[in-house]
C-alpha cells in the first residue's frame, strides 16, 4: 500500500494516522478485527485439542479427506486469476462451510461489481484444500489440510510479503472474514495476507 492508503487504514482501525505502521497500528488493527468477531467465537485456536476435536484429522494426499460441503458462490472467481478458469463453487470443511458462504455474501455486498472485486484482489482464487505440511516444516500441517483455509491474490499478498506496507489486501476484505470468525493472516501475522483461516486468534 502507498502512504495515503496506510493513513486511511489507520483511520479506519482507530489509531493515529501518521503513515507509520508500527506496534500501535498493529495492535489497533487486530483489536478492530477481534471486536468484529462473533462471541462466543465459532472456531477454536489453531494447534489446540479443541481444534482437533472440532475439525478432526487433517487430510492426507491419496488418503483421508476431511468431511466437506460444496456451495455455490454468489459471484465468480478465477483460478490463479485466469479468466479461462472460472470457479463458481467451492468445497470446504463442513464445520465452516456456512460461515465461508456468509463471508462471500458479505464480500458481494461490500464489493458490488466485478470491477470492485478485481481491484480488491478477491477474484484471483489461489486454492482452499491442499493436504500438505506448512512451508519449511517437517511436523506442522497447513490449515489447508483441514479444508478450512482459503487464499486470494497470492501474487500481491505472498507468504513473505509484509502487510500492509507492501501487500495490498484491503482491510474491508479482512472485516468480512472477521465478522464470520475467520482469521486474516495479514493482520495477525504481518504477512501472508492472501490467507484466511477458520480459527480464533490467540
Amino acid at each position: 500500500m502507498n502512504q495515503s492508503q496506510i493513513l486511511r487504514l489507520q483511520e479506519r482501525v482507530g489509531t493515529t494516522p501518521d503513515g507509520f505502521w508500527g506496534p500501535a497500528s498493529i495492535e489497533a488493527c487486530q483489536r478492530h478485527l477481534r471486536d468484529m468477531m462473533p462471541s462466543p467465537h465459532p472456531f477454536p485456536v489453531e494447534g489446540t485439542q479443541d481444534f482437533l476435536d472440532f475439525f478432526g484429522p487433517h487430510g492426507v494426499e491419496g488418503g483421508y479427506t476431511p468431511p466437506g460441503r460444496t456451495f455455490n458462490l454468489p459471484f465468480r472467481l478465477y483460478l490463479y486469476g485466469d479468466t479461462n478458469q472460472p470457479v463458481t463453487r467451492l468445497s470446504c470443511h463442513e464445520n465452516c462451510a456456512d460461515s465461508l458462504l456468509a463471508v462471500f455474501e458479505r464480500l458481494a455486498a461490500v464489493f458490488p461489481n466485478e470491477q470492485d472485486r478485481k481491484a480488491a484482489g478477491i477474484l484471483d482464487y489461489f486454492g482452499l484444500y491442499n493436504p500438505r505440511l506448512k512451508r519449511n516444516s517437517t511436523t506442522s500441517w497447513s490449515m489447508h489440510s483441514w479444508m478450512n483455509a482459503i487464499d486470494f491474490n497470492a501474487n500481491k499478498n505472498g507468504n513473505k510479503t509484509a502487510w500492509p506496507v507492501t501487500a495490498t489486501m484491503p482491510i474491508e476484505v479482512m472485516e468480512c472474514f472477521a465478522q464470520e470468525g475467520w482469521l486474516a493472516a495479514g493482520a495477525f501475522w504481518g504477512r501472508d495476507a492472501m490467507h484466511f483461516q477458520a480459527t480464533a486468534p490467540r
